[in-house]
């Protein structure tokens, strides 16, 4: 179960910072942080750096069901006692960014476990394989999903990704890092089953996952490594 998220009970409530009430769809929310973005975005505001961060924490938070479920779980919990001990509000400052990333985490590797079903599906029909081979292949990969996310985010966000897309592209920036190594141990025998059917795999999950980011974005990450094609001269 996720931990639930600490409160910062010195300012307003991650609903107040969006403008929204806390029984808000996913559309009402991202309305209004794409509203609020276009009028804080320190391109069009030099002074609003640090209300921009807050309201990309906000997003980031809101925007992930089991981050606002358990964030819901700690209002919840604030509204119900008369009191607040100062110690508890003060140690909020240091999390705050551990949340943001922990965020960004489960976002990648829910988008990367989304993209890798709907690859080994895809694939085990094309080529006749059994389903459960494919879904063997994919159990590291979807796992390195989850690792290194704080230096991933930064070259996510080096690459223009928003905050919109942040958990997505970093699950593309892992994705490539994957794909790089796997084709460094693999050269002398990419022809083997298993290497072949991996590859096939890094590619599918590459392409299921750039549908979700726009084509400038994709080639600022670097775009599908092409696995495959560089260990056997195959596409498919």
């Amino acid at each position: 179960m996720t931990e639930p998220l600490p409160v910062d009970n010195s300012r307003s409530s991650l609903y107040e910072t969006l403008g929204v009430s806390p029984d808000a769809d996913y559309d009402s929310l991202r309305r209004a942080y794409r509203k609020l973005a276009f009028l804080l975005h320190p391109d069009r505001n030099s002074g609003n750096r640090s209300k921009m961060q807050e309201l990309n924490e906000a997003w980031s938070v809101l925007s992930d069901p089991a981050l606002r479920e358990s964030y819901d779980q700690k209002l919840k919990q604030k509204s119900a006692k008369s009191k607040i001990s100062t110690a508890d509000s003060s140690d909020y400052r240091p999390s705050r960014k551990m949340s943001w990333f922990a965020g960004l985490r489960l976002q990648a590797l829910r988008h990367g476990r989304e993209a890798s079903t709907s690859a080994t599906l895809a694939l085990a029909i094309r080529h006749g394989i059994q389903r459960s081979i494919y879904q063997e292949l994919a159990k590291p990969i979807t796992d390195n999903f989850g690792l290194e996310t704080e230096r991933r985010v930064k070259l996510a966000r080096q690459a223009g990704a928003t905050p919109l897309d942040l958990g997505l592209a970093t699950a593309l920036v892992s994705l490539r890092e994957y794909s790089q190594q796997f084709i460094r141990r693999s050269q002398e025998n990419s022809f083997d089953p298993p290497i072949v059917n991996t590859a096939q795999l890094l590619d599918r999950i590459w392409d299921n996952l750039a549908h979700g980011i726009s084509r400038e974005l994709e080639i600022e990450l670097g775009g599908n490594p092409r696995t495959l094609r560089t260990l056997t001269g195959r596409r498919v």
